[in-house]
């Protein structure tokens, strides 16, 4: 069989064989019944326009989906009996995201051996099958966001970015990255266009996803306030994420507050956004100043591919290790990014340990696996945060090296859309 066949066949197959199982992982029940499955039945009962009158908390696109899952399902029994099988939506989302990892890697390695390799990754996809999350639609759609303004489509990277957007609020994390390369595109062709298009094109698509909602009870004043709580929700020093707060504080850190004030009287909630946004700037100030040399000079330099890679998974970690009130999963999208990096560059070393430390943080939280012992050193947060650390300081050396080889080398952009 051709490997054209075997990038199809193999990828259906497999996606049948997870379906088939969807009906044995009954994922976290808070999230799967009391959140999902209660939101979609209020939604058949009081219409999409009214979705907000839930108690959901999440942004308009998740809402589609739970409408299109309403469409396919039908009766308020079979909401209830298939709810496992809306992770097929999450899955989906998997997949389309490592196919553009093939696709950004110069299809280096086999579509349906890449796929392979990450599906039947547990760490990778736990987030999806086990718990029954979502972040993996996230993920692929900053992913897709990112690679497609990386290809030079400011248009249809705005548009992924506001899907993105419109799906969690987690997305703002990676638009220093994505404003960066869509500001390059600009220098490189000067064209008013290339800004006012997509401008234009993202409100249009932001208008759309709003619509519905505008002619409900709730109006959109509900989003708005799913937005600006999001920033406010939880007070938890950390939920159950293994990062530096757990090196800092004694304690159990969820139920520690963190708008208490810790040092020179800064919350720690304040004070875990100055680490980040500081972090952040440094990751940041390779492409920064590739851009503002794109600025000066005529000569365009392209931003390499394994720069934009590094950088963006490292916000994401900035994000996840300094920050307080960071669920278990809010790393998630920077495994897609270090995944195309580590299938590019044939470096597996930070794949291997972020998929350990992510599958070790996962389970600690839902004891899916009901392990007789989740007190040992491998579950221990202080010693995940130091493989967080590791990975940090390695990604820095990455930004480090592909920087300098950005000055002189001008990046490949070939390659279809």
């Amino acid at each position: 069989m051709t490997e054209r066949k075997l990038n199809f066949v193999i990828p259906a197959l497999l996606f049948l064989f997870i379906t088939a199982m969807l009906p044995y992982l009954p994922g976290l029940v808070f999230d799967n019944q009391d959140c999902w499955e209660a939101w979609a039945h209020y939604i058949k009962a009081n219409g999409l326009r009214n979705a907000y009158g839930s108690t959901t908390d999440y942004m308009p696109v998740y809402q589609y989906f739970l409408w299109f899952y309403i469409k396919v399902t039908g009766s308020d029994q079979a909401i209830t009996n298939h709810i496992p099988y809306l992770r097929c939506i999450t899955l989906g989302f998997d997949f389309l995201g490592i196919w553009y990892v093939y696709k950004w890697i110069d299809k280096k390695v086999a579509f349906y051996a890449l796929l392979v390799v990450c599906i039947l990754n547990i760490s990778y996809t736990y987030d999806t099958i086990i718990w029954g999350q979502m972040d993996g639609t996230l993920s692929a759609l900053v992913f897709l966001a990112i690679y497609f303004v990386w290809k030079g489509s400011n248009f249809w990277g705005a548009l992924f970015m506001v899907l993105a957007f419109n799906f969690k609020i987690q997305s703002i994390v990676i638009i220093p990255v994505w404003g960066l390369l869509f500001l390059n595109n600009f220098l490189e062709s000067r064209r008013i266009k290339d800004i006012a298009l997509p401008v234009i094109a993202a409100g249009v698509l932001q208008g759309l996803l709003f619509l519905p909602f505008t002619w409900g009870q709730y109006s959109i004043g509900k989003i708005l306030h799913v937005i600006s709580g999001s920033f406010n929700k939880y007070h938890s020093i950390s939920v159950k994420a293994p990062n530096i707060w757990h090196w800092l504080v004694k304690g159990n850190l969820l139920y520690a507050d963190d708008t208490k004030v810790w040092l020179a009287g800064l919350t720690y909630k304040q004070i875990g956004l100055m680490l980040f946004f500081t972090a952040s700037f440094f990751a940041l100030l390779p492409m920064i100043l590739l851009v503002i040399k794109n600025i000066r000079e005529t000569t365009k330099i392209k931003i390499s591919r394994e720069l934009v890679w590094t950088t963006g998974a490292m916000v994401y970690l900035l994000f996840y290790f300094f920050n307080t009130e960071i669920h278990e999963r809010y790393c998630h999208p920077a495994f897609i990014f270090i995944t195309a990096y580590t299938f590019y560059t044939r470096e597996y070393l930070v794949y291997i340990l972020f998929s350990f430390m992510y599958f070790m943080t996962l389970e600690y939280s839902m004891h899916h696996l009901q392990l007789p012992d989740y007190e040992t050193v491998w579950f221990n947060f202080k010693f995940l945060a130091a493989i967080n650390v590791f990975i940090i300081l390695y990604l820095f050396v990455k930004i480090r090296k592909y920087f300098k080889i950005s000055l002189p080398i001008q990046a490949d952009r070939s390659g279809d859309y």
